[in-house]
């Protein structure tokens, strides 16, 4: 049986998104999740916060709320995790964020979300369409539009944190319109397929959702590892 490794860089388990990705993999998967957050205590988690102007990244504890943390500070924490599973002998690790991150040292693959998506959009858009982006925070907006210009200049970023209520989801759908994109994404691990059902509302465009690229793309890589184990 396939094992793979999912690491957030929030708490485990995320049961607010991993399911939908189970989802795809189908029976005969087996699931070990970690998280670079896990097990710290309140004060701990407070020494996470960014310093100004430093890159940040938005995730979710096992309570269910928001916290946005150092995405210098949490890089360290991720290898830790990835080396913990690699211990544990699984067959594939997905990193379950869409935020850019060095090379990390692990003997199993390491599947970068945000690889994946990227290249994707990349394979969908030409330079003379709009694409529309939504993350979660408003400092990663100049961050991403910077990323994606190689594929496209028209890049218009929306924030929309996908922790919070649907309200805020459709108001944020209402900005994105302006911009008449050709193409939405949802590029943070944390949207699933409700949030684009949300948005659908406002905005009558295709829309990619980063949960379900990469949950397809893992279960293309888990179905060729459950062949050769048989």
């Amino acid at each position: 049986m396939p094992r793979l490794g999912i690491v957030t860089v929030g708490q485990a388990p995320r049961t607010d998104n991993t399911p939908q990705i189970v989802a795809m993999l189908g029976d005969g998967v087996e699931i070990l999740e970690l998280g670079a957050l896990d097990g710290m205590t309140a004060e701990e988690l407070k020494d996470m916060a960014p310093a100004p102007g430093e890159s940040r990244l938005a995730t979710r504890l096992a309570n269910g709320s928001e916290i946005i943390i150092s995405h210098y500070k949490t890089v360290p924490l991720l290898q830790k995790c990835i080396t913990q599973l690699n211990q544990q002998g699984v067959d594939l690790i997905l990193l379950l964020c869409t935020g850019h991150f060095p090379r990390f040292e692990s003997q199993a693959l390491v599947l970068k979300s945000q690889r994946i998506v990227d290249h994707a959009l990349e394979a969908v858009l030409g330079p003379e369409r709009t694409l529309g982006i939504f993350v979660p925070l408003a400092e990663q907006a100049q961050e991403m539009a910077a990323n994606l210009k190689h594929i496209t200049p028209k890049v218009a970023v929306v924030n929309a944190s996908p922790y919070q209520d649907a309200s805020h989801l459709k108001e944020a759908a209402k900005k994105m319109a302006a911009h008449k994109p050709d193409l939405v994404v949802l590029h943070c691990m944390g949207y699933n397929e409700e949030h684009r059902r949300i948005m659908a509302e406002v905005l009558n465009t295709p829309s990619l959702v980063a949960n379900s690229i990469v949950g397809r793309t893992m279960a293309e890589l888990l179905c060729g590892q459950a062949m050769s184990d048989q």
